[in-house]
């Protein structure tokens, strides 16, 4: 089968918006097709991706005068495997309910333990208990986003049909029950990511199903609500990709303390008020 580039976009050319995470992965084509014709699966660069990021974290921790650069560098790392996989899965026509748990969860656990290795930077090199909680409101605070990112994304994605291994409601149905005969590896997975995103998608789903109601949304306009490519492309800085953009940058400057605030205080303020423009826009449509 010849490569064909276009497979790798999990949306219809028509269907597209400008996703600022893009910018990371302008080399994803060049290395996707380099891999296209080897015997290397998805699944073994999501699990390359995941000890790259162990070693990020490594750095992190170990007290050398060069591991926020080195911490920074693997860190980018991680970030350069992490949307190769699932393209390459997509152009050779592997995707997998199992490649897409195995992928979120490894981000999960290696966004666990990079906000784990910077606060214990920031407590070692200022002797300052209170970075753990910096550190830990930090993590809270980029799960968050990241999966409000990734909600309204699947919201889109789902309706324009283009993409069926994601769902925006991941709890375990008869059918995954039903499937797990065939692939017992699915339902596990599906069961961690339950356990670790589960508690993320009922708060954003909440927070989502408020605004509607705020905005006088109704049943007939949710495709509508959701297919707002605009607001899509706005809050795409959200996302786990750019975050970890940033840290790197922040960590090259020496100056992960000050991430730590601005996602805490700058990104959370940029979505909050995106969403409320959400609104508002919809409570003025409606009115006229």
């Amino acid at each position: 089968m010849a490569f064909d580039i276009e497979k790798m976009n999990k949306l219809p050319r028509e269907a597209r918006f400008f996703d600022v995470n893009g910018l990371w992965y302008f080399y994803n084509g060049w290395m996707v097709r380099i891999l296209y014709s080897t015997p290397i699966t998805p699944n073994q660069i999501t699990v390359l991706s995941f000890f790259v990021g162990l070693l990020s974290m490594g750095f992190y921790v170990s007290g050398r005068s060069d591991s926020l650069v080195w911490g920074a560098i693997f860190l980018y790392g991680k970030v350069l495997l992490d949307n190769i996989d699932g393209n390459l899965a997509r152009v050779r026509g592997t995707s997998s309910r199992v490649g897409r748990f195995l992928d979120s969860l490894t981000d999960f656990l290696v966004t666990v333990m990079i906000y784990i290795g910077i606060s214990f930077y920031l407590v070692r090199t200022t002797e300052d208990n209170g970075f753990w909680f910096l550190g830990l409101f930090g993590l809270l605070t980029c799960f968050m986003q990241s999966t409000f990112f990734v909600f309204y994304l699947v919201s889109y994605t789902s309706r324009v049909g283009s993409y069926d291994k994601n769902r925006v409601d991941e709890s375990i149905t008869e059918e995954d029950q039903s499937s797990a005969e065939e692939n017992g590896w699915s339902l596990r997975l599906q069961k961690f990511f339950a356990w670790g995103y589960g508690w993320q998608d009922r708060l954003i789903e909440r927070l989502d199903f408020l605004s509607r109601k705020l905005a006088r949304v109704s049943e007939k306009e949710k495709t509508a609500w959701y297919g707002d490519r605009c607001f899509l492309t706005a809050i795409s800085p959200l996302c786990l990709c750019t975050n970890n953009v940033m840290l790197v940058f922040f960590s090259l400057l020496g100056q992960v303390e000050l991430f730590l605030i601005l996602l805490i205080s700058v990104m959370n303020l940029y979505g909050v008020g995106l969403l409320i423009w959400k609104i508002q826009k919809w409570k003025t449509k409606n009115a006229i």
